[in-house]
């Protein structure tokens, strides 16, 4: 027994050295070939064999193989796949370039499908996640300014985390929704404002950081898969997901400031009050006393009979009063990483920008963690988590002099008054109002906390090989507590011995989806693709409030320290939606492509007759160059014609227009009643929205040359508007579908790589849109609406009202023109006119970027041309001191003696001369040419040598410094060209620069 079991572990032995003696150990180290830095996480694998390990830190890797050799494969995600024959070598390096058709060909295009770039035939437009996950933005649709063709992105303001308007390929709709669909991560996200109190954007939600790209469906073709939510186009969002390799670490870290941009020069003290006793003077002389009179009188009232002797005059700047130099920290960490069944993605973020307005500030944390999980061959899970706590503080910017109207109350209140009393309380007795704006800002408490996350969870079922049934459930969800606190010591709460509110909203947005996707080549020639599912969403927002008065103690802010309740409120919205949509797309040798999408779309938004509506799109397109008469033709890499037609749907912003509703009737006989407040219309229906759009891809010079070049036209019918009923009906308006519009233009987006030689890169981004909008028809047969806003046969959005006609050169009164071109002191209403349109006629944006070695510099230009806007402040700021508010210098240019020809009237206290008009209303004198150019981007960044980092067991790391809106081209008299139109105490978008540092290990 013993010789037995002596002899079975000799054999043993023998074997296992003879198989160890038949193996050798292979090393090397993977590089990127344009860097040459070491790639962690890269596979090397013994091919037709099991055998494989990754590379480590710096890319070194070592192998067991067999000593008669193989082939070694290396691979990485996004990478082109190396092999390398083994033969006698025991060191073997390899050098992975960048898979460009990985990189950049692959477009997502909904419901989890994503297709070659090669293979789209509708209109769809690309910003990868790396330009703009450094920005030091809140909000990535802000980021996307200037980087897509066809996309207007305007800001609203500059307050930290707010909001902006995107618009793709014009508008062509009045009462309908204007936003277009935004997608995150398969999840539908309402776009707006959150916050009540102070401006916030849902989509700040998401960290820029996180972004691995972004999707623009721009033609109803492409964005017809999402039926009648499509009709502004759609934005899908992608977030980072994790990839196969050792776990990669990346932390970055930045910080800056920002100062307001502020072009108005306003009056001091000794200047105003020139204006001021020229205006008493004129009123007094013209309604029968002295012009030394009214001179006088107004040395009485402002200073108590007596001057102050010249260049004496105390003056405050009450502008730089309110102003604050802002401050941005950012911070983010994220890990990546995985194997062949289960990948990750976590990040985590900080950020905190203070705003250029005193209390003013954002403050925002996020968390995300993406997971892929592969349980078996057939079934597949995967999970995104996004959670956001955030806090907007700030002042009140809605159009208007507000109580906390912090710019019109900057540069209105009267340069003689002081800020400070000399024991250094507030001073409450003010010229011309009864408002410390600087006390007002320090002392409300106006703050919106927000907490939200867009999440979902999705199951993949590997039917065949090619055909994958999905089902996704996801969640927009946000809770928002608004609170409002005004103390006894500031006008506005001092009557009532202070005042608070507060509002908590709860807005839930379900999105679920079932879809079955197949996709099969077939004899290497025909590609088929196809899509079907079913779709539903709901959308519930509640909000419930509540207010109070009298306060002990400024301490004690909450409602419920309030001595006296005041109001409490509820009220609810919401809507549903339910939609089967279908794709189906063939290729033959990706030569010859055609796509077809069908949806048929219900919503409770529209009337009991016409709930439901059927939606569709068709393209084609035709590769050129794959065919046998191109091949010839060497300088060119591609060149594909596109065409594509689509009807989508535009619903109403109202989620309750079509029903008949029943309001708070007060009370009968002391018992509640209600009233009716709107009529049903059970035949209200979604506005329609046709596109037609035909299209040019090329490449040539090996890429160096690439461009698209889309001729589009958009046209709505059956409006949404809303109809006049007579008076004695007891009801205003119902709406009703009536009326047409459209928009056309041209879109061209090119790219040029303009020298590659000895390390140095310079390559151009360019992006133009010319654009056109019209009114083709209104409901009963009107010409024109919103007070001749919209007007038949011309652009939507027009400015409507007199036209100015300058100052009389004899007497310095104001005149205007009336409807038959005379000139007239008194206008009326029927002598107003066309005299602006806010549409842009092209729009755009130009990138260059330079890069040498480990150094690289990007800067971007954004651009719009062809749009008026008018300057609402300048109503103000512009009345000649004829009031008592503050003016710009160019006042100083006011009329004072016959003959004198200027474009300023002569000061008249009141502004009203008799038998005149106030010059202060709105006409054309405020119409602005609001065109600029702005250096919105420059971004200067270096990578540390690899030798440097190594050392520090880093696998990259690179310093970079950056600014925002630098600079600014224009016209525009006002503080913004982007805040045009309604932009009265509208935040200004800031300079901002910062610096910071990314590590990778």
């Amino acid at each position: 027994m013993k010789k037995a079991l002596l002899f079975s572990f000799a054999l043993l032995l023998m074997l296992v050295t003879q198989a160890w003696a038949q193996t050798r150990t292979v090393k090397g180290r993977v590089t990127d070939a344009k860097t040459g830095e070491g790639m962690p996480g890269v596979t090397v694998q013994l091919k037709g064999s099991t055998t494989a390990a990754p590379t480590d830190i710096n890319g070194a890797y070592v192998l067991n193989v067999p000593n008669e050799g193989g082939t070694l494969v290396f691979s990485f995600i996004g990478y082109t796949s190396q092999e390398i024959v083994i033969g006698t070598q025991s060191t073997i390096n390899a050098r992975l370039g960048l898979d460009s058709r990985q990189l950049s060909e692959v477009v997502v295009t909904g419901y989890g499908a994503v297709q070659d770039k090669r293979e789209i035939t509708g209109a769809i437009a690309t910003v990868k996640g790396s330009e703009i996950e450094s920005l030091p933005t809140q909000t990535f649709d802000k980021a996307l300014q200037g980087r897509a063709a066809g996309v207007q992105v305007v800001s609203s303001g500059g307050q930290p985390g707010g909001g902006i308007t995107v618009n793709i390929r014009g508008t062509a709709t009045i009462n309908g929704s204007t936003q277009p669909l935004y997608i995150i991560d398969g999840v539908q996200v309402s776009p707006g404002g959150l916050s009540g109190q102070t401006s916030a954007n849902v989509l700040s939600s998401i960290n820029p950081s996180d972004i691995e790209s972004i999707e623009i469906l721009k033609d109803a073709a492409a964005a017809s898969i999402y039926g009648s939510q499509a009709g502004n186009g759609v934005v899908i969002v992608t977030t980072k997901r994790g990839k196969s390799g050792a776990t990669r670490v990346k932390v970055s870290a930045q910080y800056g400031v920002s100062e307001a941009y502020n072009p108005y020069e306003i009056l001091n003290a000794e200047e105003w009050f020139m204006l001021r006793a020229e205006a008493f003077g004129n009123y007094e002389q013209r309604v029968g006393g002295s012009y030394a009179d009214g001179v006088q009188a107004a040395i009485d009232e402002y200073y108590g009979g007596t001057l102050p002797t010249p260049g004496n005059f105390p003056s405050y700047n009450w502008v730089k009063a309110i102003q604050q130099k802002g401050k941005l920290q950012e911070y983010n960490l994220s890990l990546n990483g995985g194997d062949d069944r289960t990948r990750f993605f976590v990040s985590g973020s900080f950020n905190k920008t203070e705003g250029t307005v005193l209390n003013s500030s954002f403050t925002r944390g996020t968390v995300r963690a993406n997971l892929d999980h592969k349980l078996n061959n057939k079934f597949s899970l995967e999970s995104t988590i996004g959670l956001t706590a955030s806090q907007a503080i700030g002042p009140s910017t809605n159009a208007g002099f507000f109580t906390n109207g912090a710019f019109t109350g900057g540069l209105f209140t009267a340069p003689l008054n002081p800020i400070y009393n000399e024991d250094g309380t507030f001073n409450t007795s003010l010229v011309g109002t009864s408002l410390n704006i600087v006390q007002n800002i320090v002392r409300e408490d106006r703050q919106g906390d927000i907490v939200q996350s867009v999440s979902n969870m999705a199951f993949n079922y590997d039917i065949i090989p090619g055909l994958r049934a999905r089902v996704l459930g996801g969640i927009d969800f946000s809770d928002v507590k608004d609170r409002n606190y005004r103390p006894g010591d500031i006008p506005v709460g001092a009557s009532v011995g202070g005042s608070a509110s507060e509002i908590f909203r709860r807005n839930i947005n379900w999105t679920t989806q079932a879809t079955v996707n197949y996709n099969k080549k077939f004899a290497e020639v025909h590609n088929l693709g196809a899509l079907v599912g079913f779709e539903y969403r709901s959308v519930d927002n509640t909000t419930i409030s509540a207010a109070g008065q009298g306060f002990a103690s400024p301490l004690l802010k909450l409602v419920g320290s309030a001595a006296t309740p005041t109001t409490a409120s509820s009220s609810f919205t919401g809507y549903k939606q339910a939609g089967f949509f279908g794709n189906f797309k063939y290729d033959y040798k990706t030569k010859y492509l055609g796509s077809v999408t069908v949806r048929y779309d219900g919503s409770s938004r529209f009337g009991a007759s016409n709930k439901y509506g059927l939606f569709y799109g068709v393209s084609g397109g035709w590769r050129v160059t794959g065919e046998d008469f191109m091949q010839g033709v060497t300088f060119l890499d591609d060149l594909k014609l596109r065409a594509s037609y689509g009807v989508v749907g535009v619903q109403p912003q109202d989620n309750f227009g079509a029903l008949g509703l029943f309001g708070n009737g007060g009370q009968y006989a002391n018992n509640p009643g209600l009233r009716p407040i709107q009529l049903e219309n059970p035949n209200l229906k979604w506005e329609e929205s046709a596109q037609i759009n035909l299209g040019l891809d090329f490449a040539m010079f090996r890429n160096r040359f690439t461009g698209a070049v889309d001729v589009f036209r958009k046209k709505n019918t059956n409006l949404i508007l809303g109809r006049q009923l007579p008076t004695d009906s007891g009801f205003g308006t119902i709406l009703e579908n009536a009326g047409s519009a459209q928009s056309e233009g041209i879109e061209f987006q090119l790219g040029t790589i303009n020298v590659d030689k000895g390390g140095f890169t310079w390559s151009t981004g360019f992006n133009i849109s010319f654009l056109r909008t019209e009114l083709l028809a209104l409901n009963e047969g009107r010409t024109t609406l919103n007070t001749n806003q919209y007007e038949v046969g011309r652009a939507l959005n027009l400015i409507y009202t007199y036209q100015w006609a300058g100052v009389n050169p004899a007497d310095g009164r104001p005149m205007w023109y009336d409807k038959n071109g005379n000139i007239t002191y008194s206008p009326k209403t029927d002598d107003r006119r066309v005299v602006g349109d806010q549409n842009p006629a092209f729009f755009g944006g130009f990138s260059n970027n330079f890069s040498y070695k480990g150094l690289s510099l990007d800067v971007l230009f954004q651009y719009q041309y062809g749009n008026e806007s008018y300057l609402q402040a300048a109503q103000v700021l512009e009345w000649a001191g004829s009031g008592t508010d503050n003016q710009v210098r160019s006042q100083l240019q006011r009329w004072t003696t016959p003959g004198q020809i200027t474009s300023v009237p002569r000061p008249f206290d009141g502004g009203v001369e008799p038998g005149g008009y106030d010059f202060t209303n709105l006409s054309s004198r405020f119409v602005e040419d609001a065109a600029y150019i702005r250096l919105k981007q420059i971004t200067l960044n270096y990578k540390l040598p690899t030798a440097l980092i190594q050392r520090a067991k880093f696998s990259g790391a690179s310093v970079f410094v950056q600014a925002l809106n630098l600079a600014t081209f224009t016209n525009y008299r006002g503080d913004d060209p982007e805040n045009t139109g309604n932009n009265l105490n509208a935040y200004p978008n800031p300079r901002t620069i910062t610096g910071g540092i990314t590590l990778e290990f």
